[in-house]
């Protein structure tokens, strides 16, 4: 398992994300603020921790009991923070998220 570089830990604790344990000794970028109990992971493009802010990223969103419901991808940091944007509330993040996933699916190729 590969350490998370402190550049990427400080870029993300900025965004209010933290490195947790998830399951077999793995450890994941973690942002928990949702009153029903809903939490986000980001990763990268293989389920890891990221490497690099250059690369693309994943962001996963569960339902309190652990379930996945959805995902969208981001082509590198700052586009997700971008997105992800500091100071706004956790649902004016996840709509901005929503609203990003929906604008990569409309513009798909397979959707035209």
């Amino acid at each position: 398992m590969e350490e998370l570089p402190q550049e990427i830990r400080d870029f993300f604790a900025v965004l209010g994300f933290e490195e947790i344990p998830i399951e077999d000794g793995l450890t994941a970028l973690s942002f928990e603020e949702s009153p029903e109990g809903e939490y986000v992971l980001v990763t990268d493009e293989d389920g890891v921790l990221p490497q690099s802010l250059d690369n693309p990223l994943l962001l996963a969103c569960y339902s309190a009991e652990g379930a996945f419901q959805w995902s969208t991808g981001f082509k590198n940091a700052d586009q997700f923070r971008d997105i992800w944007a500091p100071g706004q509330t956790y649902a004016k993040k996840m709509q901005a998220a929503a609203h990003h996933r929906e604008e990569l699916t409309s513009s798909s190729p397979s959707k035209k």
